[in-house]
């Protein structure tokens, strides 16, 4: 995990992280223990893919070191975090859930061009309206 992560995990808590078909394909082809799709996500009630917890945490997180097994290919909104995108004010915002949010996208135009990437994700290839 980044620095800014390190001996966090907090976002691997309860996570309702949303993959795509390309999140998933790329879990598949890099995992070293060839999981099933099924063991590591569900259809949600929103009909979206999402990364599955196994006692409250993500199943992907190694709780003793607080790091996740599959950093270098995890899914394209942890990348993102802890930008997330508002659905209601219909805007990119930090989680509250993160306690280091101010680590993350120090300069305005990062911030802006992360946004700008987690939105067209989410319209390619989610296929979530955003307006």
């Amino acid at each position: 995990m980044s620095d800014n992560c390190k001996d966090c995990g907090k976002c691997c808590i309860e996570t309702e992280m949303i993959v795509s078909e390309d999140d998933i394909n790329l879990i598949m082809k890099e995992c070293q223990n060839h999981l099933s799709k099924q063991e590591f996500y569900f259809k949600n009630e929103d009909n979206l893919l999402q990364l599955k917890n196994i006692e409250g945490y993500c199943v992907f997180f190694e709780i003793n070191s607080k790091t996740c097994n599959i950093y270098k290919y995890r899914p394209q909104g942890c990348k993102f975090y802890p930008l997330i995108f508002d659905f209601e004010r219909k805007k990119c915002i930090y989680d509250k859930d993160c306690p280091r949010t101010h680590l993350f996208y120090k300069r305005k135009g990062t911030f802006n061009r992360t946004c700008k990437n987690l939105r067209k994700f989410l319209n390619e290839q989610l296929n979530l309206e955003l307006r």
